[in-house]
């Protein structure tokens, strides 16, 4: 199915667009590629090229998404691609286009939509080309101003920067024992994880020099322990919070093996390597997925272990993690920045950023999450598999903000609208 519209189409996720995007302004999307011919492409793109200022990539789509869709899956490009002022989707045919401005750029919504309007009624080269000359033209204006602005400003901030300065030395000192704050309280948490997995192991109570032992559970009770002292190691070591995230992968790759250890012991299946139960990661393994909403917040599908995938289906309470935070406790996934590399590595080998992502809306770290370039992507972790969103076929789950959008001429639900009023 296409990312763009709803039918027997190509499959282009936005990982695949970004991707294409970082060598070319312009990405067919496959579904319309007989569509368009390359040399229209390669004229779009050297007109793109020349207008560096306006500094725009296009997406051509067959344009049977919503609106709405249509916007979420181009801030997912956006991101990805990471560069870049203006995005623009528009149709094969030409007839409906719409275009997302970063945030503080040359190029407002209202000037955007407006540019869309004065381009409307061209068929897709010539639309391109013209909706870029006028863009260049709005961004070099605006450079202009800028620089006039630029010299009038230089003498305000002449006048502020001492007072600057000194806010901004108490603004840091408040920031880093804050931080310092925060880290000692998830250095604490993640002490109490290491030690209940040190004590679950003991619990096994193995003598691993007995040559009747069976060697399967041996070999899995040796790899719990080398997690087990790897994640000792790494906390001993962690200075930030984001070195947290190597200690709580261990942790999960120890308390799996432990788990399937006494499994083998008492002669029991070994349990499927699942995500970490999300209630409480100290819970080891899942063994299956319920649905969960936060208070307030919207129904979510998250992992459970048995006893709390009962307790939710039988309308009750799951036992949470509580970790420390300032006086007291809270659930971890309310507990603040500091503790997103902390469930990022419960989960780095389950679909780390996207798999939370979906688990985490309505949450302290689900809001944070979801900001726009930047934020804690980088620091939790994750692959290229993304939680769906819109039409594009699950690749969009880090859509993000950062991006304005006003109105265009996509209509909604396949039903288009013109002019770039709907």
């Amino acid at each position: 199915m296409s990312l763009w519209g709803t039918g027997a189409r190509a499959d282009d996720s936005p990982s695949q667009i970004a991707k294409g995007l970082m060598s070319s302004r312009v990405y067919v999307d496959s579904s319309v590629a007989s569509q368009v011919p390359s040399s229209d492409v390669a004229e779009m793109n050297a007109a793109l090229n020349k207008n560096s200022k306006a500094d725009i990539r296009v997406v051509v789509t067959d344009g049977n998404n919503s609106q709405s869709g249509t916007v979420a899956a181009l801030r997912a490009v956006a991101t990805r691609v990471d560069k870049g002022k203006v995005y623009v989707a528009i149709a094969a045919d030409g007839k409906h286009m719409l275009a997302l401005t970063k945030k503080g750029s040359y190029l407002s919504p209202k000037d955007a939509n407006k540019l869309v309007a004065e381009v409307s009624g061209e068929p897709l080269k010539q639309r391109v080309i013209d909706f870029s000359d006028r863009a260049e033209k709005k961004a070099a204006d605006k450079e202009k101003s800028g620089m006039v602005g630029a010299f009038v400003l230089l003498g305000v901030l002449v006048l502020v920067v001492a007072g600057a300065i000194a806010a901004f030395v108490v603004v840091r000192k408040r920031r880093r024992t804050r931080r310092e704050r925060e880290m000692a309280d998830l250095k604490r948490g993640v002490e109490e994880d290491v030690t209940r997995l040190g004590e679950d192991i003991a619990a096994l109570d193995l003598n691993v020099m007995d040559p009747s032992l069976d060697a399967a559970a041996k070999s899995e009770y040796e790899q719990a322990m080398n997690s087990y002292d790897a994640a000792k190691t790494a906390t001993e070591r962690a200075a930030r919070p984001e070195d947290m995230q190597a200690v709580t992968t261990a942790l999960e790759d120890g308390r799996y093996h432990m788990t399937a250890c006494r499994a083998r012991l008492n002669g029991e299946p070994v349990p499927e390597r699942r995500a970490p139960c999300f209630f409480n990661p100290q819970h080891g393994p899942s063994v299956q997925d319920v649905m969960w909403a936060p208070a307030g917040g919207a129904p979510r599908s998250v992992p459970a272990c048995a006893a709390d995938a009962q307790a939710v289906l039988a309308g009750g309470q799951p036992d949470v993690r509580m970790v420390p935070y300032g006086d007291g406790r809270r659930p971890y996934w309310d507990a603040g920045p500091a503790y997103a590399p902390y469930a990022g590595g419960y989960y780095q080998s389950y679909g780390g950023m996207d798999l939370l992502s979906g688990m985490m809306i309505g949450t302290m770290l689900g809001s944070m999450m979801g900001g726009g370039w930047g934020g804690h992507h980088d620091m939790i972790g994750g692959g290229g598999g993304d939680g769906g969103f819109g039409g594009f076929g699950g690749d969009s789950g880090d859509a993000g903000g950062g991006w304005d959008f006003g109105s265009g001429d996509f209509g909604g639900g396949g039903d288009w609208g013109g002019g770039g009023d709907w």
